[in-house]
């Protein structure tokens, strides 16, 4: 079985635009994190942890061309991520297979099937049904915004080279541990109430997943340190037998909700011993226990907050579907 053909489908995640975006960085990223004062605007948050961005000689300015031929300087790049749908701050990485620069294994079908040991916890994904895709290949994160912008594209290979520079020199866990407790105070969630922000929660990956051991040990690590802050964190790692061993021999903590994430939509939520309960995307409700992601029911503000629920974080014994929209 081979899903549909990218080309110009804007339905379809297109990675190899994607990496065509990716490969416009050649910066260097500060290692060091910076702070700016955490400010509510009429259209968003601004500030928190930054890294510094600069070209590639000393002193000198990283810029890119744009789609329309303009040259722009790119000297900062927030470490965190304020989407309007979760309510919280989150982490971004590039999204998709590792060929096209991501930092998704298990996002292509061949990967998955030549692991083969998957189908111990999945359907197989030779028994899709017709009229469902592979998840991976209608991902968010490589389509819409993401391939029309370079700027989005430049952050997350930006986070992305940060993540590998503090690995190696033993610092991530201590920097992000910093970044988010920077955020852990009355005044700041003040601040972010007034869009119905909280920074009691926080979501690992809202594009990418671990594409390492140690950067999972890392995060498990950031977790233990900040045990007031609950974390969630989807993932398709589960696929390989070597990563559910990894995850029995250094289990997520107690306040982070790892969940493997389903392979094609209308399957079942995977259910992996040691692991959060999983999630799945099906067009139209599923029955108890799984439950319903109520972000998108509501009229006006699709969102987390406005849905007043923290399933996906706080409910680990809980799969959940986030009805196909």
């Amino acid at each position: 079985m081979r899903p549909e053909v990218y080309e110009e489908n804007p339905a379809l995640a297109n990675w190899d635009r994607l990496s065509i975006n990716r490969a416009v960085f050649d910066g260097d990223v500060n290692a060091e994190v910076q702070y700016r004062r955490v400010a509510v605007g009429k259209v968003g948050i601004s500030g928190g942890p930054y890294l510094k961005i600069t070209g590639d000689g000393p002193g000198s300015t990283f810029t890119y061309t744009t789609a329309t031929g303009k040259q722009r300087p790119y000297r900062n790049s927030t470490l965190f991520t304020w989407t309007s749908k979760m309510s919280c701050a989150s982490f971004s990485l590039p999204a998709g297979p590792v060929k096209q620069g991501g930092t998704c294994p298990a996002s292509t079908v061949a990967a998955i099937e030549k692991e083969g040991t998957y189908t111990e916890h999945h359907p197989p994904i030779s028994t899709q049904p017709a009229g469902q895709v592979f998840i991976c290949d209608v991902c968010y994160a490589g389509k819409g915004r993401y391939l029309m912008y370079k700027s989005m594209s430049i952050g997350q290979v930006v986070k992305l080279a940060w993540v590998n520079e503090t690995l190696r020199d033993g610092t991530f866990v201590r920097k992000m541990s910093e970044a988010i407790g920077s955020l852990l105070d009355d005044e700041i969630e003040e601040y972010l109430a007034r869009k119905l922000v909280s920074n009691k929660f926080f979501r690992i990956h809202d594009s990418g997943d671990f594409f390492s051991p140690e950067y999972y040990k890392a995060w498990v690590a950031v977790c233990r340190n900040l045990p007031k802050v609950s974390f969630w964190a989807p993932t398709r790692m589960w696929v390989y037998e070597k990563w559910r061993a990894l995850f029995s021999n250094y289990p997520p903590p107690d306040n982070l909700a790892l969940r493997p994430s389903a392979l094609f939509t209308s399957a079942p939520p995977p259910s992996i011993e040691g692991l959060a309960e999983g999630s799945t995307s099906i067009e139209g409700r599923m029955p108890a226990p799984v439950w319903n992601c109520p972000a998108y029911e509501g009229e006006e503000e699709h969102s987390c907050a406005a849905a007043r629920c923290r399933v996906c974080w706080k409910s680990q014994s809980k799969p959940v579907n986030y009805m196909t929209h």
